[in-house]
């Protein structure tokens, strides 16, 4: 009997692992109720069912505005403003040094980004609390940025990056899925779900590609 519900755990074991992350809890309940009230042998998986459970749920799929998307992280951003329009951001993109081959569609905006830099003392990190690939890293990738009922939403994709990791410099632009993501770019790796890691690059593409109104000229009262 011990065989059998070894080999029987082994196969749900396998067959929940090989599904997409997003969706192992729900193969994990369908099992559970098909099998573990069946019996009392059966019953006695319950308890490894709970370690099973609890890690895979701590395979990480999203961490602040990053997520994995067809196996690759992107980061993406809703912000919601009223008087957002295609014509807006179309301005406010053309005058950044970082953004180049800007095009104007219908109700969307995209545009390539190249070498964006983290100002790590901007957002009151030390340079001993920052890893090296965020002090170092430059950031590249492409952008679409979409306007919908008062809002507009940030996509950054296909993000590539250069810099020194610590155990290598990378000194041709990498994918950042590479590093960032494990299980072919099924989850996010543990290393960087940290604040000064992907929680920093957070901060730092949200200050480099959130649209800022312009500041209005002041009135000349020298007259």
């Amino acid at each position: 009997m011990g065989g059998f519900l070894l080999g029987r755990l082994t196969c749900i074991l396998t067959f929940i692992t090989n599904y997409p992350a997003p969706h192992r809890a729900i193969a994990i309940h369908v099992i559970a109720s098909r099998y573990l009230c069946k019996n009392n042998a059966m019953k006695r998986l319950t308890f490894f069912f709970l370690i099973i459970t609890s890690v895979l749920y701590g395979q990480p799929t999203s961490y602040g505005n990053f997520k994995v998307s067809e196996q690759e992280i992107i980061y993406q951003k809703i912000v919601p403003l009223d008087s957002i329009t295609p014509a807006k951001l179309e301005a406010y993109y053309k005058s950044l040094p970082y953004v180049s081959n800007l095009k104007l569609n219908e109700g969307t905006v995209e545009f390539e980004v190249n070498d964006l830099v983290v100002d790590y003392k901007k957002f009151q990190f030390t340079q001993v609390g920052t890893p090296s690939i965020i002090q170092t890293g430059k950031y590249s990738g492409s952008v679409e940025v979409g306007v919908k009922d008062g809002k507009y939403r940030i996509s950054f994709h296909s993000i590539q990056l250069t810099g020194d990791i610590g155990y290598k410099k990378i000194t041709v632009k990498d994918n950042l899925t590479s590093y960032a993501c494990k299980n072919n770019g099924t989850v996010l790796a543990p290393d960087w779900c940290r604040p000064n890691m992907l929680g920093l690059l957070d901060q730092a593409f949200t200050d480099k590609l959130q649209y800022q109104e312009p500041k209005k000229k002041k009135m000349n009262d020298d007259w």
